[in-house]
């Protein structure tokens, strides 16, 4: 005799839709630190996982102490093994970093980013403190394994949080300087980065 057992799931939760002007940080970022400080001159690479494809008309980060200088920011596909890949948006328009507030950088005209894994490309040409990820031990959300050797926390602790990479970029103003796709990069391990956003059109 054969038994048929019928098993009934119920519907998952409906995803709230993107609000029009406001911004989103990585699906997985979860821990947060307060400020960080970024260095001048250099390429930040940050991993951006998107849940659900999107609309969206900015990148932006949370200056927590401004400083004099700008901000170029890029949005960068996956090359499919855990890097940045080539540009998809990259905003001739800088972004003051002079005093605290959010840093925009607009797109040329609203883009549909489908869901995946993202990288948003961030160089200062100043010094500023941003709104960042978290470097504690194990930071609870905010690491992707990139395949470098540094821990990143795991259920016992470890030697940081890994996310993403860096590289010197010298900051030049109005015209596009992000690499395509970015080049001599190295593991940020376990220092801390900058919480780059999406602002949904």
């Amino acid at each position: 005799m054969t038994a048929l057992f019928q098993h009934y799931l119920p519907p998952a939760p409906a995803m709230l839709p993107y609000v029009s002007g406001r911004f989103y940080a990585s699906q997985h970022t979860r821990a947060v630190g307060g400020a960080v400080a970024m260095t001048a001159n250099r390429l930040y690479c940050v991993p951006y996982v998107l849940a659900r494809p999107g609309l969206f008309s900015a990148m932006a980060v949370s200056v927590t102490t401004g400083a004099a200088g700008l901000l170029r920011m890029a949005l960068a596909a996956d090359d499919g093994t855990g890097h940045p890949g080539h540009l998809i948006e990259e905003p001739v328009a800088d972004a003051d970093t002079t005093t605290a507030g959010s840093a925009i950088c607009a797109f040329a005209q609203p883009r549909w980013i489908p869901a995946g894994i993202w990288w948003l490309l961030l160089c200062f040409s100043g010094a500023p403190s941003v709104r960042g990820t978290s470097t504690q031990a194990f930071s609870g959300g905010n690491t992707l394994l990139l395949g470098s050797a540094a821990a990143d926390g795991g259920a016992g602790g470890g030697t940081g949080s890994e996310n993403g990479f860096f590289a010197a970029l010298p900051h030049q103003t109005g015209v596009p300087i992000m690499p395509s796709p970015p080049g001599g990069l190295s593991y940020l391990a376990n220092a801390a980065a900058p919480l780059p956003t999406l602002r949904a059109a």
